[in-house]
């Protein structure tokens, strides 16, 4: 299984692919438009069919993207922003420039049902 942990802004959206054991094999900036959403898609195909998309809850920057993914048949999961502010905060630090520090663990924030809420069917 590959993780897409996707930082959402305003004009653009950063996903960043990791395997089962945390480790980053690409990254990939789009814009935020359907057109733009289907090349992050094609992008992410590359690396198997098995994918799950945990995506910070916030709808008024993710909404589009959500629903474009789901169209798609992918599977996404909400992940509340106050599990992420850690992961805010070890970016503005020089000493967490290491991937494991810089983008949230699938094992910490995506496997966990309790706290993140799945989108899909």
């Amino acid at each position: 299984m590959v993780i897409f942990g996707v930082d959402t802004h305003k004009r653009n959206h950063t996903a960043v692919a990791v395997d089962e054991r945390g480790r980053e094999l690409g990254s990939h900036t789009s814009g935020t438009t359907s057109p733009d959403h289907l090349r992050l898609l094609a992008w992410a195909r590359r690396f198997g069919e098995d994918r799950t998309w945990p995506v910070e809850d916030c709808r008024q920057l993710s909404r589009r993207l959500e629903g474009d993914l789901l169209a798609a048949g992918e599977r996404i999961v909400r992940v509340p922003p106050k599990l992420m502010a850690h992961c805010r905060t070890a970016a503005r630090t020089k000493a967490s420039q290491t991937p494991s520090t810089r983008w949230p663990q699938p094992e910490r924030n995506c496997g966990n049902r309790s706290t993140a809420r799945s989108t899909s069917s």
